[in-house]
């Protein structure tokens, strides 16, 4: 007789996030069962939905941790009290940018998934989640820089949430074109356009220095674009 192994609850839900979102990249999303991910687990249906109600739940889960992850990277860069506004701002980006860049393609699995008309509500609510976590964290970058005199704003808190929700357009923006690129011409050079016209749109907002908050670099965003394999999958 088998014998039945015993786990903590959280380390038995990591378990089954990482076996979904493992699967979810070598398998898709549209793929992959609950079936799947139990078998590989090793446990039954019933531990499943223990935890989660559904596919989609796990999807979402899935989310959150890669959330938190890096807005844990964001966090200790805006904790270092020896850097200035703007080297947090370049900081932020590039850790968050290279981070992205090693799950590429887990990333673009995920996304895939949500881009799915079914799965919009998700995308949606996932994304006003983003704000209201990430906000806070660029509202702190700002209030550091108007105290050093690098940005000139009156509604702190408006101005990061503003902030936030142009890159998320950014992201949106971004996926679409790496997802789709055959609806564009030059997809590489589309996406360059786009990133410098939201990057000015944040500088303006912030009356920062123009060129002086970068929002990807141009190897990160290029790595993107590399394997027209993996744009086309």
């Amino acid at each position: 007789m088998m014998t039945r192994i015993t786990k903590d609850p959280d380390v038995r839900r990591r378990e089954l996030i990482n076996c979904a979102q493992n699967l979810f990249y070598t398998k898709g999303y549209e793929n992959t069962s609950v079936r799947d991910i139990v078998n590989e687990v090793g446990v039954a249906k019933g531990t499943f939905y223990y935890y989660f109600d559904s596919k989609l739940a796990i999807l979402e889960a899935t989310v959150e941790e890669l959330v938190e992850q890096s807005l844990a990277l964001m966090e200790e860069i805006v904790d270092d009290k020896s850097l200035s506004a703007t080297q947090k701002w370049v900081l932020t980006a590039q850790v968050i940018n290279n981070w992205k860049t090693e799950r590429k393609e887990e990333l673009l699995a995920i996304s895939r998934a949500l881009q799915k008309e079914e799965n919009s509500l998700l995308l949606f609510k996932l994304q006003k989640k983003g704000v209201q976590l990430f906000a806070p964290e660029f509202a702190r970058i700002i209030a550091q820089g108007i105290e050093e005199g690098i940005f000139d704003v009156e509604f702190v808190e408006e101005a990061a949430e503003f902030t936030m929700a142009i890159q998320l357009v950014m992201s949106d923006t971004f996926i679409d074109i790496i997802l789709n690129p055959e609806c564009h011409d030059d997809p590489l050079a589309t996406a360059q356009r786009k990133v410098a016209a939201m990057q000015y749109s944040i500088e303006r907002i912030l009356g920062a220095t123009p060129d002086s908050l970068p929002l990807i670099d141009t190897q990160s965003l290029s790595a993107w674009f590399e394997d027209p394999r993996e744009m086309a999958r």
